[in-house]
């Protein structure tokens, strides 16, 4: 990290758009994690320079907890570092600690470090399997979400702050500044039937949901494909949730992913796994419909000139709709 550097890092925090996200943690533990590689040395070396646990200094690299000023001190000293950048990565956990107290929220803390990651990036490739990806989502679609898989026991408070945070995520897709997100969304058919039923609410959800999909694909920074049933077994729909985000950091960009399922979350950073990942993104991008037939699919769902691949009788040949792509 250049000299300068923590001013722009303090300036990112102040304008990050997310409310109560601490993004000077994973500032820090990504450093944290450059130097210790730089000096050769492996978690459980860290580890043992703390006294501590292989878990803790994985968690303070990957920003999922903060790292006291002593621990950096010492970790510094353990990796060679100059003194003039040891004082600054100090002052560094100690502003990161200050902003952890000043800001309350109840979502996890890996995923309260994807969003303020994600808040940073330039580009996004988002793969999803069971949701409308949250930066697509109507409010009325997240709070069903959100309500569900808080088990029915999310205070409502708590429901309304996470609505607000995915809010507040969504003005850097759909907002009028220049900060746009470059994002390229890939959804599994199986997303479009959910909410569905006879509740006319929920109907009028999913609806709502379609629409806001259609608009999407008019915007020019966004590239949204679907995955239909047509398309059978794909590589790549084992992840429930893949999120590839390309981070500005001044001079220098990394990339990280982020996998989400119901029992994982994982940041993934070493190059070669990204690599990987993203080839089998771009696979998936081959096998899914093209973002104009995908505008077409989602138009021809709306008006209800599909069905869905339950509703055709198993007799004779396929009697289900497809989607004209002519």
């Amino acid at each position: 990290m250049p000299d300068g550097k923590e001013a722009d890092v303090r300036a990112n925090q102040r304008n990050q758009p997310v409310t109560g996200i601490n993004v000077l943690r994973w500032e820090l533990g990504s450093e944290l994690r450059t130097l210790r590689l730089a000096a050769g040395k492996s978690i459980a070396d860290a580890a043992r320079c703390l006294e501590c646990s292989d878990a803790k200094i994985s968690r303070m690299e990957n920003g999922q907890r903060g790292a006291v000023a002593r621990d950096v001190r010492d970790l510094c000293k353990f990796y060679g570092v100059p003194a003039q950048r040891r004082d600054q990565l100090m002052t560094l956990s100690r502003e990161a600690a200050a902003a952890d107290q000043a800001t309350v929220t109840t979502i996890a803390a890996r995923y309260s470090t994807y969003v303020a990651l994600e808040s940073q990036a330039r580009t996004l490739r988002t793969y999803e399997a069971t949701f409308v990806p949250g930066l697509l989502q109507t409010s009325r679609y997240s709070r069903a979400v959100i309500a569900q898989n808080g088990g029915g026991d999310l205070a409502e408070e708590d429901v309304a702050q996470r609505i607000q945070i995915r809010s507040d995520r969504q003005r850097r897709l759909w907002g009028s500044d220049e900060d746009l997100l470059q994002a390229h969304f890939i959804i599994d058919e199986n997303v479009l039937w959910r909410p569905a039923g006879v509740n006319p609410e929920t109907r009028a959800i999913r609806e709502e949901q379609i629409d806001r999909l259609i608009r999407a694909t008019m915007l020019p920074h966004v590239t949204l494909q679907i995955i239909p049933y047509e398309a059978g077994f794909y590589q790549g729909m084992e992840g429930a949730t893949i999120n590839l985000l390309n981070l500005d950091e001044g001079p220098r960009t990394s990339s990280t992913c982020y996998l989400e399922g119901m029992f994982m979350e994982l940041f993934v950073r070493g190059h070669g796994e990204i690599a990987t990942i993203g080839a089998k993104f771009a696979k998936m991008s081959e096998t899914a419909l093209s973002p104009t037939d995908t505008r077409k699919f989602l138009m021809r769902l709306a008006r209800g000139n599909y069905e869905h691949w339950s509703s055709a009788r198993p007799s004779g040949p396929s009697e289900r709709r497809k989607v004209a792509m002519s």
